[in-house]
């Protein structure tokens, strides 16, 4: 769990620097996706042993968080819709390959324990799905790129970023009191 987490802090903090140079709106979302990813192994980790109450009170700090970082998405898609924003889309592309990889890698290495213990079966899953939001996010930089407009690539963020507020939600709901404390991860 902890090399999955360092390996996503680290592909996340890459993603959000190229999609601040290239000002794409499907990097931001990737960025915020594999973000969320290290977070909640953070979370697991700093949650083992402790009491439910604790977990729980994590669980909805890393829930406001991911929801403020998921508005903030949606406002960026916005004004990419609105012809505000025009993506460096071959730059960003390349960004969104670079995570696919490391991605794929990851899921191949965590392949042997998809059967083994449940956090490590979480993981690989997580990595597994990364994959297609990655591959739409390319899809949307093709599409502003061969159209000359940055809709494409902002709905591609924009539909990244329904599925991280749906998560934050969760997330929410389990720090709530009540809730149910554990942490499910993207």
């Amino acid at each position: 769990m902890r090399m999955a987490m360092a390996v996503n802090g680290l592909l996340g903090a890459l993603l959000l620097a190229a999609a601040d140079a290239t000002q794409a709106v499907a990097l931001w979302a990737a960025a915020l996706l594999v973000l969320n990813h290290a977070a909640t192994h953070g979370v697991m980790l700093a949650g083992l042993g402790e009491r439910p109450d604790r977990r729980a009170r994590l669980s909805l700090l890393q829930g406001l968080a991911l929801a403020a970082a998921a508005v903030a998405l949606v406002v960026a898609a916005g004004r990419g819709i609105a012809g505000m924003a025009m993506p460096d889309a071959p730059l960003a592309s390349l960004a969104l390959l670079l995570a696919i990889g490391v991605t794929t890698v990851t899921a191949t290495l965590l392949f042997a324990g998809r059967r083994g213990g449940l956090t490590l079966r979480a993981i690989w899953l997580c990595c597994r799905r990364d994959v297609l939001p990655l591959a739409a996010g390319l899809a949307g930089l093709a599409g502003s790129w061969l159209l000359e407009d940055g809709a494409p690539d902002a709905l591609v963020g924009a539909a990244i970023a329904a599925l991280l507020l749906a998560e934050s939600w969760t997330l929410l709901r389990g720090g709530l009191p009540g809730g149910s404390a554990g942490v499910k991860p993207l």
